[in-house]
């Protein structure tokens, strides 16, 4: 290269710092391809071309300047953060890996792409290198995702750590950290994290007066979020609720926190609000969601979307989502297959949902009792109890002979009327429990719900023998005792008054209690309402003979009368406001409208054509009242001046008449 050249190259670098400094990507964009003219190997020409194409946002047009250059090694970064943004990520983890050097940033840019891979493993451990060998002013940011990658391990399982050592510099960190309390299941510990993360936020953004209350708020809305599951899983429902609700109310722009707003509550609604649940549903599963959430946050807004079909009972949607879930998330194949059976045995189809369920039972040999207990709900609802019985009589010993599992075949075989099966139930997990000498407490629970069951089937000596067991296992128990002496003095009263000896002495038992704080604690009230019972009044007022009391007579119970409990409409629900016009009438409510009534028109009186004006001067009934009847006024008659003349009027008066008469 000659000086010529050489001097040529350092101008166009000038005038290219210039324009970088001065963020004037256009011309950087020229000043690069002059350079590129005189000489195609310059790397540095290349990433300022390449990087002023980002910078303007046309991560397509970078990409193929990127592939047309020959140099791969030297522009992987540049190409692999194109590939990035443009959301094709395997291909920029391949181009990453064919770096030439391995930088902090090439290093970054990795970790970054491997947690969009979900590969977070991996990520941890680039991050943790990247900390280790660095020191500068992203130490916090590092810190941040290094967190938010331990929260993803941790839903995953690949990492066991429970506590990672964090400092509370920032609400990121606060809240990342929270995050990670909430996915090892300490969920009060994350509700307080998150409340202090909260108050962080606001303390930092408000220090800039130029911070309005809209930008304070949208950096709020995802802290305040994750508040909202926390309290769902509290089961604090209502206050998660109000959560969603204020944070929707503020207009959040980005579309994967409004996706899971919508879809925490959908799951809040259940089967009720449907409308509501179908709106907000749609908009959980808006497109474009899936480069923004995580593939565990799609599965379980796919997994609600499904379980919303089964509930809303659209059969055909249900089908396709459940497959759907089979196929895209491998993780969810059961909850998906459960949800066919269900749909299949709410349909009558009791012989397929049975193989479904038979092949998931094969499938996830660890969840049989789960698969078991679903198959014996989708029998019951059908009223298959004694399908039901078959189902849990089917399951291992170990599971079968469970409180919950016998407590449950024993109310089947009662409902059916098969006393005799119960019976053996309880007996066959008696004698389990005693052969594997399982814990003391499930056995006597279980010898006590027998002695129960046969006092109450009329087993008198079945229940005697029951708690005789339970006896030796305690023989302090005052209740025991006293409940085998009750079942003995049905058909040997001998051995029950020979027991009752046994029983403390009632001084032991009321000794202590004293009787007149007793009565005290009572109060004023109840000893009035006793004393009128008896007809004595209250102590202020005189004895009347009619309610004096004489000896013998029969107290009488005044009868009190229950209340009923408030029926509610099926479709009640209770989030919902009731509204405050309800107990008045329409016409006293505000949205009241008047309808019109065309009767109270006028009547049209007169001929056709005359107004209403001229049509009421004739009408006597508009006019009667107005005029009274005058009396006549009697005066004095004048002397009669002899006969009047009928005076003849000249027609035409001094008019002068036309023509000639004759």
């Amino acid at each position: 290269m000659g000086e010529a050249e050489e001097s040529r190259l350092a101008g166009y670098y000038g005038e290219l710092k210039k324009f970088i400094e001065n963020n004037n990507y256009q011309k950087v964009i020229k000043v690069a391809n002059k350079i590129l003219a005189d000489d195609p190997k310059e790397v540095k020409a290349w990433q300022c071309k390449i990087v002023a194409l980002i910078h303007l946002d046309q991560f397509s047009d970078a990409l193929n300047i990127a592939n047309k250059s020959k140099l791969t090694e030297q522009l992987a970064f540049e190409k692999a953060y194109c590939q990035y943004r443009l959301n094709q990520v395997s291909e920029a983890y391949d181009t990453i890996c064919k770096a030439a050097d391995v930088t902090p940033r090439v290093q970054e840019l990795q970790a970054q792409i491997l947690y969009r891979l979900e590969r977070y493993s991996e990520c941890y451990d680039v991050y943790r290198e990247i900390i280790r060998t660095t020191s500068d002013d992203y130490d916090v940011e590092r810190e941040t995702n290094l967190t938010a990658v331990a929260v993803n391990c941790a839903l995953d399982g690949t990492k066991e750590e429970d506590n990672i050592e964090l400092d509370d510099s920032s609400y990121e960190l606060l809240y990342n950290g929270a995050c990670h309390l909430l996915a090892a299941g300490r969920v009060n510990e994350a509700l307080t994290k998150l409340q202090a993360a909260e108050t962080s936020c606001r303390a930092y953004l408000t220090q800039d007066e130029a911070t309005t209350e809209e930008e304070v708020n949208d950096e709020v809305a995802i802290i305040r979020v994750q508040q909202g599951h926390c309290m769902q899983l509290l089961g604090r429902d209502r206050e998660a609720l109000a959560v969603y609700n204020s944070v929707l109310k503020s207009k959040p722009e980005d579309p994967a926190l409004l996706a899971i707003i919508n879809n925490n509550l959908v799951s809040i609604n259940r089967a009720a609000n449907v409308f509501d649940s179908r709106k907000r549903m749609k908009t959980a599963m808006a497109p474009g969601l899936e480069h923004k959430l995580t593939s565990y946050q799609r599965s379980t807004i796919g997994l609600n979307h499904c379980l919303l079909a089964y509930h809303t009972n659209q059969d055909e949607v249900c089908r396709t989502e459940a497959q759907k879930l089979t196929e895209e998330y491998p993780q969810l194949t059961l909850e998906a297959k459960v949800i066919q059976a269900a749909q299949m045995g709410r349909e009558g189809k009791l012989n397929e949902a049975r193989d479904v369920l038979r092949q998931c039972a094969q499938d996830h040999q660890d969840k049989a009792l789960y698969i078991s207990l679903v198959a014996t709900q989708i029998l019951l609802a059908k009223g298959e109890k004694k399908g039901a019985c078959e189902m849990l009589m089917s399951l291992d010993e170990s599971e079968m002979y469970r409180q919950g599992i016998v407590s449950a075949m024993v109310a089947l075989y009662v409902s059916l009327e098969d006393r005799g099966s119960a019976s053996a139930i309880l007996r066959q997990a008696v004698e389990w429990h005693k052969k594997n000498k399982t814990s003391a407490v499930h056995l006597g629970e279980l010898w006590r719900h027998a002695a129960d069951f046969h006092l109450r089937s009329g087993d008198a000596a079945a229940a005697a023998a029951s708690l005789l067991e339970l006896r030796k296992l305690d023989p302090k128990d005052v209740n025991t005792l006293a409940q085998l002496i009750s079942a003995y003095a049905r058909y040997d009263v001998s051995a029950a008054k020979t027991l009752s000896r046994e029983l403390p002495p009632v001084s032991s038992i009321v000794g202590s209690v004293d009787g007149d704080a007793l009565e005290a604690s009572l109060g004023h009230r109840y000893f009035k309402k006793i004393q009128q019972a008896r007809g004595e009044g209250s102590p202020s007022s005189p004895a009347s003979p009619k309610s004096a009391m004489t000896p013998g007579t029969e107290i009488k119970k005044t009868k009190t009368k229950k209340k009923r409990k408030p029926r509610l409409p099926k479709n009640y629900n209770p989030n919902v406001p009731a509204d405050p016009e309800r107990w008045l009438p329409k016409w006293q409510r505000k949205g009241y409208r008047k309808k019109k009534d065309r009767r109270i028109k006028d009547v049209m009186k007169g001929t056709q054509g005359v107004s209403s004006d001229a049509a009421d001067k004739f009408d006597i009934t508009k006019t009667a009242g107005q005029h009274k009847p005058t009396q006549a006024v009697v005066s004095p008659q004048a002397e009669s001046q002899g006969p009047r003349r009928n005076m003849q009027k000249k027609k035409g008066g001094n008019k002068k008449k036309k023509g000639s008469g004759w």
